[in-house]
């Protein structure tokens, strides 16, 4: 029977073996990556899409996140690259630091967004009459730069620093800023479910003691109003925090602040409220104007991109420049 199969392919191979290298040409071309990626605009998500609450609350409007279109060139992406508007190319080196692999870039980003979730989910609590506990706070390692001066690994989950619990992303980067650029510092690390003993030379970054290391948080929020996030595996990163907030706080307290608009924005988040700079906003904003957004909200320190962009462009879409959550509540709700 084997014989049998085996005489059978071989036939097949033989008579048809012109069209099978053509085929294995075709797709070799198309699926070959290239050392090098390619932005391009993206479009727009309804954030009410990426959140479940108990709430029976709808939107007249609609609040999205502008997002940017990345992929790994291939043969003819490259080549379209060079001949389609608004598609940038970009060295892999570039793009992905050095020592880091693309599976490394990946769970970072992954983590980041996980992270920027949550931070939108606090914020919106914090800004609402509502009670709620914050527990199960993990802390871990999501890149290394290459003049770091420690022994931790991408995935390290820290809890200890010099031998003190860390309770916190903010303790620990307090402590660290307490230190003098030289100093050594002992690390235990959970990997596996083991304790294991790390250490880090703190290096000069920018006049500041810092591991030259990324730090993620991972935490949970109790509270009788129920947030769950539904993103797919291959959404990423951080920059939608602002309009995750938004929604989250629409929904918590039953405020649209749509008032029936089509309302884009980007931008990240911290535990403060403070909405901080992204990359890419240039192919942001050609989504939100193609997905004929309305508002366009953006970190203050983007808003002179933007601006220009528009103007280049000649697009209509107003752009408000937001450096704090309260503020674009604010300006949301006039």
């Amino acid at each position: 029977m084997i014989n049998k199969i085996y005489e059978k392919i071989k036939k097949i191979i033989k008579e048809d073996y012109k069209i099978i290298i053509i085929y294995a040409f075709i797709f070799f071309v198309l699926t070959h990556h290239l050392p090098y990626f390619i932005s391009s605009p993206g479009g727009l998500i309804d954030t009410s899409k990426k959140i479940n609450t108990n709430e029976n609350f709808r939107l007249k409007g609609s609040l999205n996140m502008a997002y940017v279109t990345e992929m790994h060139a291939t043969i003819p992406t490259y080549i379209w690259s060079f001949v389609a508007k608004d598609w940038d190319l970009e060295k892999e080196k570039d793009v992905i630091s050095s020592g880091e692999t693309i599976k490394d870039m990946d769970y970072r980003n992954k983590m980041l967004l996980n992270e920027s979730n949550k931070i939108a989910e606090l914020v919106a609590y914090k800004n609402s009459n509502i009670e709620y506990e914050l527990k199960h706070e993990k802390i871990y390692v999501t890149y290394i730069d290459k003049a770091a001066k420690t022994n931790l690994k991408i995935k390290d989950r820290i809890i200890k620093i010099d031998g003190h619990k860390i309770p916190n992303k903010n303790f620990l980067l307090t402590y660290i800023t307490s230190k003098n650029i030289g100093d050594k510092i002992k690390l235990t690390v959970l990997n596996n479910e083991k304790e294991i003993e790390k250490q880090a030379t703190l290096i000069n970054v920018n006049n500041e003691p810092k591991i030259g290391v990324l730090i993620t948080e991972s935490f949970q929020i109790e509270s009788n109003r129920k947030i769950k996030f539904n993103f797919k595996n291959a959404e990423s990163g951080p920059s939608g925090g602002l309009m995750i907030a938004l929604t989250i706080y629409s929904n918590l307290n039953k405020i649209d602040l749509t008032q029936g608009r089509k309302i884009a924005g980007t931008g990240t988040i911290d535990i403060n409220g403070n909405v901080g700079e992204i990359s890419g906003v240039k192919y942001k904003l050609i989504g939100a104007v193609k997905e004929k957004a309305d508002i366009f909200l953006v970190p203050e320190d983007n808003y002179k991109e933007a601006k220009k962009i528009k103007k280049e462009k000649g697009y209509s879409i107003d752009i408000i420049p937001v450096e704090t959550f309260e503020e674009a509540i604010r300006y949301l709700e006039k």
